[in-house]
């Protein structure tokens, strides 16, 4: 056994610290000194069937560093109103292994990536998302929020016509850095001011704000009878007659060259000033709060400002290549805790790991520690099915003895990894260039003492990665520190063998900083009882190659044996145990059978795996012991253009002090083809402890609860804190079932203590974010309606509602439980995730211009927070007030005594039918505040027909295309009920 040598550490810390400073918890190496940006990491994608050439290439890099520098400037602006002027210090430009090559044969200089990984990145820069996609990934709902990264299109960046680059990578950052949401109106394009006034929603009501269509006309159109208004009709800034003076928001109007400063509640200009009364993102998820007013609840903008200005200057960039093949080090406890089942279940999903999850043309290395380390193998370019397979019987070999040196066993690993990139030795310095990734796989404490607090320090202040998976309840803690200050993902592993898919996912889930052409899709990892008798599986056109059936069943190894496994493809084809040895492999030394499909006969659709054994002799088959698991695992071709289907998952806060009845803990869960959502699935998450499982619930994207945006293809729901009171970690996996089969990893969550007082009967129901309003006076109607929230108290029952009102909109915000109750609605509610739909019209009528919101309330009778507020006014528009806005008839055959049929007004056209009017006396316009991309969209809208009332003949009715709503730039754009706003 080697020892790793003092010498060795010391250099590890002293150069790896001239390097780079500690890294933060967040998947992000971005910081900010002294007023600068530091460590920006953007991403160029190396997408599938797209071969730039080198000249393109440069080009690109070019125009990002343009593109960046302008934005900087335009940041420092906008940050330097609100008090502390910040702006881009450094930034990497991130490329693949081949680009890098084609880069520097064309002479730029190219660096070796260090501390850059791609799952890291700020930025990502491809072809592979549409211009609808485009933006900060926002997954959290809140104020606030910071997005997950931010994805752009590479042309806009080298579209010789496109100026305003700068500006969306500004609006971006802003969204991605400090959660910044849009101020245009989700809604309602229209509303109503505190003087009874119409006007056009703005973030700032002095603003000069007119409504224009995408498609650039100066006309919308507006259909009374769908009480919606045409395609792409959004408030817009004028762009001539603007007053002297700066304009805002930057988040209402990002594109309009004059605008550089922030909406701010205290600032002193009135076209700054923040408008609380539009239903924005902004306002719902921060309660009326301005953009200025959020940045300064940032911690970029703690503290006093101490006047100083960012050194002026462009951005530092550097541009450097990902290694051609990535080094991972599989380090293994194997200590006498880790006797019996335990050893048999890491093993079985390590060996899976080596087999056919790791990538080929990867380096791997393998170690094993008691108290003492050893290495297994140096590492092995893994190339052939038979590299896989000597790994692997190294691993198979392990047995359980002995004490617990954690510390020592990741200083060893580190040193494999120094000596595989042929710097000065084993035992000479060490250098930050060199980069690997350590997988820590342990149930215990640390035996050593010193060991590992030490490895602590030195790892962060190098270039490697440790990925944490804690085996049990009582590992060490400190494996996620490892974890922590290195960038790594942390994972949990039950030890039961009703959990022995967990392991393997957390395995599985290591692999994200490479490309998706070489990452294993894991299909499906499920659980089988005592006796397995058949299952059936779906396969989707994104797997093209090494499509593997494992069934394992670790507590009865022996039984694998006496299965007689049979696959039948959609065809018929039967592939299984009478197959030769590389199609079909049983191993009783680990407890494992395997059938592999070979590549030419892969299909898609519905798979069926049996044991003919057990469907001919069910009573005297053999029985798997306490049960095992089935993984279904494949790959997409690397030739193919369109990228696979992956699934990706995260868990977050994933520490938390103590559980509160206030405590909100969400999973979010993505389906994506490159870069772009796969809106429409169905999936659902789970929540283990060491032993148990603890929950298991379905995941929404319909902008309630958890999900920040509907229809977005970001899929969330909150974890069920009133079971998660216990010190200890609990994994959380999501899995998808339509419209593919696919399993992930969400990571872990850790409770610190046990909350004593905690009372699961006093946690309240989530906030409603999506409550909105749709008035017709005509047939008395004032519909409310919201997403139906759960009752945290009764298992999959929705929550009774209170809705209050308030003529002062601070009022209803700060006092909201002593606001006047408007209805209380405790029956017919619906599941958890339907929409609640309540006539308020005789409540409303007579009470003129109210703010209303609407709050959850257990069964027990705990309130949850208010929701966002809307304004309802029930009385008509005066003739002044249409003409205010300039609506004015335009004919339509009808005297100058008649109600108007069409109205207008620069940039808007009102349509309302003759008979209408004259029914309500005066044409009166219904707005609605709020409509989100999750609504269903109506198969067809009616348009006003050409009446004549004096004729008596009927109204016509036509049909018109269906609108969607478009979130990419937060912005909206699209189809819109109309509503009274205030």
């Amino acid at each position: 056994m080697k020892i790793v040598s003092l010498a060795f550490l010391v250099h590890l810390f002293i150069l790896g610290h001239l390097h780079r400073p500690v890294r933060s918890q967040q998947d992000t190496d971005l910081q900010l000194q002294s007023g600068q940006f530091q460590r920006l990491l953007i991403f160029v994608e190396d997408r599938r069937g797209v071969q730039k050439t080198a000249s393109e290439l440069l080009r690109l890099i070019k125009e990002i560093k343009v593109g960046f520098n302008a934005a900087s400037r335009l940041l420092q602006n906008l940050t330097t109103a609100v008090g502390r002027p910040m702006r881009l210090g450094s930034a990497s430009v991130l490329v693949s292994a081949r680009l890098g090559r084609e880069l520097r044969a064309a002479g730029l200089p190219v660096g070796d990536a260090r501390w850059q990984r791609r799952n890291r990145a700020d930025f990502v820069v491809t072809h592979d998302v549409d211009a609808d996609t485009e933006g900060s990934v926002a997954m959290e709902t809140g104020c606030g929020k910071p997005g997950k990264k931010v994805v752009m299109q590479d042309a806009s960046f080298t579209n010789d016509s496109n100026s305003i680059v700068h500006r969306k990578v500004a609006l971006f950052f802003s969204q991605y850095r400090w959660g910044l949401l849009s101020e245009q109106p989700v809604g309602s394009p229209i509303e109503t001011g505190p003087d009874g006034e119409l006007r056009v929603s703005a973030c700032s009501a002095e603003l000069r704000v007119r409504l224009a269509a995408a498609d650039g006309s100066s006309t919308c159109e507006f259909d009374v009878n769908s009480r919606r208004t045409s395609r792409g009709c959004a408030p817009k800034l004028s762009e001539s007659g603007r007053p002297d003076g700066p304009l805002a928001s930057f988040m209402f109007a990002p594109f309009h060259r004059a605008v550089n400063r922030f909406c701010d509640a205290r600032s002193k200009e009135p076209q700054l000033q923040h408008n609380g009364m539009v239903d924005s993102l902004m306002n719902r998820q921060c309660d009326g709060l301005s953009a200025a007013e959020v940045l300064r609840n940032h911690r970029d903008f703690w503290g006093t400002p101490d006047g100083t200005r960012p050194a002026p200057g462009d951005i530092s960039f550097d541009v450097v290549a990902e290694k051609s093949n990535r080094r991972v080090v599989v380090v293994m406890d194997t200590s006498g805790s880790m006797s019996g089942l335990r050893i048999a279940m890491m093993i079985s999903a390590v060996n899976q790991f080596l087999l056919e999850i790791i990538e080929d043309g990867s380096e791997c290395a393998l170690i094993s520690f008691t108290n003492r380390h050893s290495v297994l193998s140096n590492f092995v370019s893994i190339q052939s099915r038979r590299d896989r397979e000597r790994l692997s019987s190294l691993v198979s070999r392990l047995h359980a003895n002995g004490g617990t040196c954690i510390g020592g066993a990741v200083s060893a690993a580190a040193s494999v990894i120094h000596k595989a990139v042929n710097m000065l030795g084993y035992h000479g310095p060490a250098s930050a260039s060199a980069t690997g990734q350590i997988i820590l796989l342990s149930d215990g404490v640390e035996g050593c003492p010193g060991r590992l607090n030490s490895m602590v320090s030195f790892l962060a202040h190098s270039s490697l990665e440790v990925v944490s998976i804690r085996y049990g309840d009582k590992a060490d803690s400190r494996m996620d520190r490892l974890a922590e200050v290195t960038g790594g993902q942390k994972f949990f592993g039950g030890t039961s063998i009703a959990d022995s898919s967990g392991l393997r996912l957390a395995l599985g889930a290591t692999t994200t900083a490479i490309d998706e052409s070489k990452r294993t899709l894991t299909l499906t990892s499920e659980e089988i009882g005592s006796r397995f008798v058949r299952r059936r599986f779906n396969v989707d056109e994104s797997v093209r190659r090494d499509l593997v059936f494992r069934v394992t069943v670790p507590s009865n190894t022996g039984a694998v044996t006496q299965l007689r496994l049979l696959l039948n493809a959609p065809s018929g084809r039967e592939f299984g145990y009478r197959n030769r040895s590389d199609i079909y492999e049983a191993n009783a030394a680990i407890g494992t059978v395997a059938i592999r499909v070979p590549d030419s006969q892969i299909q898609k659709g519905i798979w069926i795996l049996r044991d003919e054994a057990s469907e001919s002799q069910p009573e005297s088959h053999p029985s798997t012991g306490a049960g095992g698991s089935i993984v279904v695992t494949g790959r997409s071709s690397e030739d193919s253009v369109e990228a696979p289907v992956v699934l990706t998952a995260e868990v977050h806060p994933s520490i938390v002090q103590r559980i509160s009845e206030e405590t909100k803990i969400a999973v979010f869960a993505q389906l994506l083809r490159g870069h772009t959502p796969v809106r429409g699935g169905r999936l659902y998450a789970s929540v283990r402890s060491d032993s148990n499982l603890v929950a298991s619930f379905d995941l929404m994207d319909n902008g309630a609860g958890a999900d920040l945006k509907a229809g977005d293809g970001t899929y969330s729901a909150y974890l069920p804190v009133a079971e998660l009171n216990e010190p200890r970690d609990f994994s959380v996996s999501v899995k998808s079932l339509s419209p593919v089969s696919r399993v992930t990893s969400a990571g872990k969550v850790t409770v610190r203590y046990r909350n004593p007082s905690f009372n699961r009967q006093l946690v309240p129901p989530p906030k409603v974010i999506d409550f909105r309003v749709t008035v017709n006076t005509l047939n008395n109607s004032a519909v409310l309606m919201w997403t139906a929230v759960e009752d945290p108290t009764v298992k999959n029952a929705s929550a009774k509602y209170e809705i209050r009102y308030s003529s002062s909109r601070e009022q209803l915000i700060k006092n909201f439980s002593t606001c006047p109750i408007l209805t209380v609605l405790s029956e017919g509610l619906g599941a958890p995730g339907s929409t609640v739909q309540l006539n308020a019209f005789h409540q409303l009528a007579g009470r003129g211009a109210v703010f209303v919101a609407v709050s959850g309330v257990s069964a027990l009778n705990v309130s949850g927070p208010q929701s966002n507020l809307i304004g309802v006014d029930l009385t008509p528009p005066s003739v002044t007030q249409l003409t205010h806005i300039g609506l004015l008839p335009v004919g339509d055959g009808m005297g100058a005594t008649e109600p108007p049929s069409r109205m207008s007004v620069p940039g808007l056209i009102v349509g309302v039918t003759a008979s209408v009017a004259a029914a309500a006396g005066l044409a009166y316009l219904s707005m609605v505040l709020h409509r989100r991309a999750s609504s269903a969209q109506p198969a067809s809208l009616t348009k006003p027909a050409d009446t004549d009332t004096k004729q008596g003949k009927a109204p016509r009715s036509q049909s018109a295309s269906n609108v969607s709503v478009r979130y990419a730039d937060e912005f909206f754009d699209g189809s819109t009920l109309l509503t009274p706003a205030i």
